[in-house]
């Protein structure tokens, strides 16, 4: 694992939010970009990113090998919860600003850093296990954080559930299971229009940032112990945890350094979408993305290597 790869990915993320927060200062970019983006991304870019791991046909997993990932990736996302809930009534504020705080301690950025850093780290072969560990994320995505961060409440509603991305998460099993292999152009057409989701993602971080001050991004003082639960804690306890269960490497690694994500870029949709507070969400995702290139390859380093 070189650790000048994984900085040098982290960085690239990082570069890709200042280019969306100087095109919209600049106005090559419009405000109203970003609410588009945001469509694209979840509708179309993103689940073609999903199938794409599995499109190649190059994956020998089983079903046992599946279910007991699966298991492990619901055990995960109920830590995240034991160390949110506590850490955001801790950090106070109103009712949606602790939902929000809360989500985003458990929603990480698994799938539009995940895949590229676990990539890089362990290799394509993690594909896989970071598409599995992305359905329990956007089952929460579409149907738990909504509420959490709305400002207006209301009930789960399960036609959130119906939606592109999460379809493509799920689908992924069986066809990985059955050793599926889509034709060359198909899974090149997957492939290519997958590789715009992350530059796209982080564009909208930086597009929404370009809307407030960016002294609003250091100056929020609960963003820092929320840092520190979301890139050190969470990441060592979930080492500490699987370490004892889990005795396959990669299975393990991917587990930790998934962990180990700065808050995702979906955070800040979900807010604009529902009304939320924007302003932190985006503010929490600039500033756990940047310290996550120092904090990542620590972790990787001293805990998996």
């Amino acid at each position: 694992m070189d650790m000048r790869v994984i900085i040098g990915q982290l960085a690239v993320l990082f570069i890709i939010i200042i280019i969306g927060y100087f095109a919209c200062k600049v106005k090559a970019l419009a405000p109203e970009t970003g609410k588009t983006l945001t469509k694209v991304v979840f509708n179309i870019t993103l689940p073609c990113t999903i199938l794409s791991t599995v499109a190649g046909g190059n994956l020998a997993v089983t079903g046992g090998e599946t279910a007991l990932f699966m298991l492990f990736s619901l055990l995960a996302f109920l830590l995240f919860f034991v160390f949110a809930i506590p850490t955001s009534r801790t950090l106070g504020g109103d009712k949606a600003d602790r939902g929000l705080l809360s989500t985003m301690v458990v929603l990480g950025n698994v799938t539009f850093m995940g895949l590229p850093v676990s990539n890089a780290i362990f290799g394509p072969e993690s594909a896989f296990y970071v598409a599995l560990f992305n359905i329990p994320f956007w089952v929460l995505n579409f149907s738990v954080a909504p509420i959490m961060i709305s400002r207006k409440g209301g009930k789960f509603d399960p036609k959130l559930l119906l939606n592109p991305s999460l379809a493509a998460a799920l689908l992924v099993i069986p066809l990985a299971i059955a050793g599926f292999r889509a034709p060359i152009v198909v899974a090149d057409a997957l492939r290519l229009t997958g590789s715009v989701t992350t530059p796209a993602a982080m564009l909208i971080v930086g597009i929404r940032l370009a809307q407030m001050p960016i002294s609003d991004v250091f100056s929020e003082w609960r963003l820092y112990p929320l840092a520190f639960v979301k890139l050190i804690a969470v990441p060592l306890a979930a080492w500490l945890l699987f370490r004892r269960l889990i005795t396959d490497e990669l299975m393990l690694g991917v587990l930790v350094v998934l962990s180990a994500m700065p808050t995702a870029a979906n955070v800040a949709m979900l807010a604009i979408e529902y009304k939320g507070n924007s302003r932190i969400a985006s503010s929490g995702i600039f500033l756990t993305t940047l310290l996550s290139g120092v904090t990542v390859p620590l972790i990787v380093y001293f805990l998996l290597m």
